[in-house]
């Protein structure tokens, strides 16, 4: 409502258009992201500032009599459980897009129930998997670098070292980001115990206030860089040497002196920095700077380049060149194998025991950058997004049509409905896609269609800009036209037009053509003996060669070729003419892979005319005052649970006589109590906390004349004692009689050792 979000995030994330992997710009991408985790950070924290009192009410349930302690966890467990079950058939069950609307609100409750349940019993607190001990003190770092090491392709695959071997790839990525975070660990500790010391308050705020000068600095930098237009490799190597120097040089002189006395008695007698030990670190540095740019160039020019990177123009004289491979879902090395050698992978999923044939590509020179590989539903709809898509031409042209439909998302498209009209226009609108089908079965009828087109464009008439137009045809031109010797020569005419249009509509409103030549004829599987004599394999051949040399191949921005494709199947040609939709998709796969350069701006969406969604659009205020009232229900009623532990007093009432009393265990109750010894600890002001009768009321044990009065005499025994020593000795049940001299390291250490009274340690595996 205030523009908060954008006010404070701006700096970070213009709000410009979308580009690749963020279709809907970068500030829309960033309000989306950190929406999915606003309220975690607050839900952890709350947790965190309630956990002393979350780990001293277990105890105290623990210390109950065994049916009590069973009712008081046991009701909260069910609580936990139920709205956990709630959220499983609920919010869980929803799409992705509905999912990440209510995931802000409701993501705590799986964690906060796990918690809850893998802490219940001391025989699961005192067994953990130490690997995830191991993990757990990294897990920032592995946050942080997982995007670097792990994710390639704005996030959306993982990075690959081991093409076509996903599980050693896998293993080696993961190896190398866990010993990244291990390393940058180290490094971050050394640097906060260095430069951030938590007994020097005049060093630490220095070093905060240089960092955040040297933030700024690098953030003009960077923006003067950019809008110079000199961010390259070579001026960011530059940056790197000069301002990783000035690093080294500052963190040298602010910790010198304190290495000097902490060193032998050579560096005690020196006052200054020896000149090799001043100069050679950076001279090292800048060397594998130079080192690692020198050999990413070189890796470059030999191939090796982003895997998301659009494909190069050159790549169109052989993207038409793919096999039909056979895939057996159930064979890790089949997979592997298809994947290598012919980028097969994405169209299979499971495994059901049947080979199945799919098309790949033979494999290219590294140098070339033609990494051919089959687009998924998402990558086409980021592609295409914003576009309009024109198909004209014969049947063949209306099944690559709807095999384009399919392949941006519509499942539907070209099934088998007797009410569509066979021969006859079709519109379709797949999100922001739209894709068009005209019925042109002869060249006449797809000269005068582009002609339309060019003439409505010219006159900014049409409803839509075209920016993707593809055409085919030729099969029925033999047909229906080259029965007489005139006829033919009419046809031939016809063509050159149709060359011409698609010259004049590439030139004059650059918009990219497609041609697709006819694929393979069955000539036995053709229904008539006219079609055997007139469309058979052999005629058609002709037909392609003669669109050919008229200039249609040569207008056309890509050529589709329909042979290549549809060859090694032409025994599955029903009709002589038509193929199962397979062979479609692999014909709308490989116009997939040329729509790199075939559509160039507009295919990332980069349009001026665009809108990005709403910031604020996601929020729900509801659910927001919901998690309001949660949150402070947490901080007002000292609950790590959110007012769940409260339920624990349901089933455990008062009972017994007034000599022996059993008392629920409230979480306000415990304050002081688990508060007092981090008051001692950290020296702060002593809370003004009565141990025999907050812990005894909350713990619900005998509370005698007799003891009462133990206590008092032991209070009197013992004037220096401290409100730590009583907590403790109150946590004892008073039960070890501490004498004069007795310490309070001895009284924690009797603490550590007492059993199932002593301070609860959650652990999160």
């Amino acid at each position: 409502f205030l523009g908060l979000f954008q006010i404070v995030s701006l700096p970070f994330f213009a709000r410009g258009p979308p580009s690749v992997g963020v279709p809907d710009g970068p500030m829309w991408e960033w309000y989306y992201v950190t929406f999915l985790h606003h309220w975690a950070g607050f839900v952890g924290m709350i947790y965190a500032i309630n956990y002393p009192i979350t780990n001293l009410l277990l105890a105290k349930i623990e210390s109950m009599e065994i049916t009590s302690s069973i009712l008081a966890k046991g009701t909260v467990g069910l609580a936990l459980a139920c709205a956990f079950g709630l959220w499983t058939s609920g919010p869980f069950t929803t799409d992705r897009y509905a999912f990440d609307l209510t995931h802000p609100y409701f993501g705590f409750l799986p964690i906060l129930t796990y918690v809850y349940f893998r802490n219940i019993r001391k025989t699961l607190r005192e067994r953990h998997i130490a690997i995830f001990k191991s993990l757990g003190a990294i897990t920032l770092e592995l946050y942080l670098l997982h995007h670097h090491f792990f994710l390639s392709s704005h996030g959306t695959t993982i990075l690959v070292i081991l093409p076509g071997y996903p599980k050693c790839n896998l293993i080696l990525i993961g190896v190398i980001l866990v010993n990244m975070a291990r390393l940058m660990h180290r490094v971050t500790t050394v640097f906060c115990e260095t430069l951030v010391p938590s007994e020097n308050d005049t060093l630490s705020i220095r070093t905060v206030l240089i960092l955040g000068g040297l933030a700024g600095g690098f953030y003009a930098m960077a923006a003067g860089m950019q809008s110079m237009g000199m961010v390259n490799m070579g001026s960011i190597g530059a940056v790197i040497i000069a301002c990783g120097f000035l690093l080294y040089q500052s963190i040298i002189e602010m910790t010198w002196e304190e290495y000097r006395h902490t060193g032998g008695s050579k560096l005690k007698s020196t006052k200054h920095e020896p000149p090799v030990a001043k100069f050679s670190p950076p001279l090292i540095g800048a060397m594998l700077v130079f080192l690692l740019g020198t050999s990413w160039h070189l890796l470059a020019l030999v191939g090796a380049t982003a895997t998301d990177r659009p494909l190069p123009a050159q790549c169109d004289a052989v993207v038409n060149d793919g096999i039909w491979a056979p895939v057996n879902a159930c064979s890790e090395y089949q997979r592997g194998h298809d994947y290598r050698d012919a980028g097969i992978g994405s169209y299979y999923r499971d495994c059901d025991d049947i080979t199945n044939l799919q098309w790949g590509w033979r494999s290219t020179t590294p140098a070339s950058h033609c990494r051919f590989h089959s687009r998924d539903t998402v990558t086409l709809q980021n592609k295409l997004n914003q576009q309009t898509l024109v198909f004209i031409g014969d049947s063949m042209v209306q099944q690559l049509f709807y095999a384009v439909c399919r392949a941006v998302g519509d499942t539907t498209a070209g099934m088998y409905d007797a009410t569509i009209p066979e021969h006859g226009d079709v519109r379709k609108t797949i999100g922001n896609i739209r894709l068009e089908y005209k019925w042109a079965p002869l060249a006449h009828d797809q000269s005068t269609k582009v002609k339309e087109i060019r003439t409505k464009t010219a006159l900014k008439s049409a409803a839509n800009p075209i920016d993707l137009l593809i055409l085919g045809g030729g099969t029925l031109d033999r047909l229906h036209i080259w029965a007489t010797d005139e006829n033919p020569e009419t046809n031939k005419e016809e063509i050159s037009k149709l060359a011409k249009e698609i010259e004049a509509i590439n030139e004059k409103l650059n918009v990219r053509t497609v041609w697709c030549t006819p694929t393979t004829v069955n000539s036995p599987a053709l229904g008539t003996e006219e079609k055997r004599n007139q469309m058979n394999e052999l005629v058609i051949s002709e037909t392609r060669k003669l669109y050919a040399d008229l200039g249609v191949e040569n207008a056309a921005s890509f050529v589709l070729d329909g042979p290549s494709y549809s060859s090694d199947r032409a025994g599955e040609s029903y009709d002589g003419i038509h193929y199962p939709s397979s062979v479609y998709d692999a014909a709308a796969q490989i116009m997939a892979n040329a729509f790199d350069w075939l559509i160039l701006s507009s295919g990332e969406a980069i349009r001026e005319n665009f809108e990005p969604p709403v910031l604020g659009t996601m929020g729900n205020p509801l659910l927001g005052m919901m998690m309001m009232c949660f949150g402070l229900i947490g901080l007002l009623f000292f609950d790590g649970y959110f007012g769940f532990s409260y339920l624990s007093t349901l089933l455990v009432r008062n009972s017994g006589n007034r000599q022996t009393m059993m008392l629920a265990v409230m979480p306000n109750d415990l304050y002081e109590e688990a508060f007092a010894p981090y008051h001692q600890y950290l020296k702060l002001p002593m809370l003004f906390y009565n141990p025999d009768s907050a812990s005894d009321r909350a713990r619900g044990i005998s509370v005698g004349k007799n003891h009462v009065g133990r206590s008092r005499a032991l209070s009197q025994r013992q004037p220096s004692s401290t409100i730590e020593d009583s907590d403790i000795l109150s946590l004892l049940d008073n039960s070890t009689a501490a004498g004069p001299k007795s310490t309070t390291s001895e009284t924690l250490s009797r603490r550590s050792r007492s059993g199932d009274e002593s301070a609860v340690s959650f652990r999160l595996d």
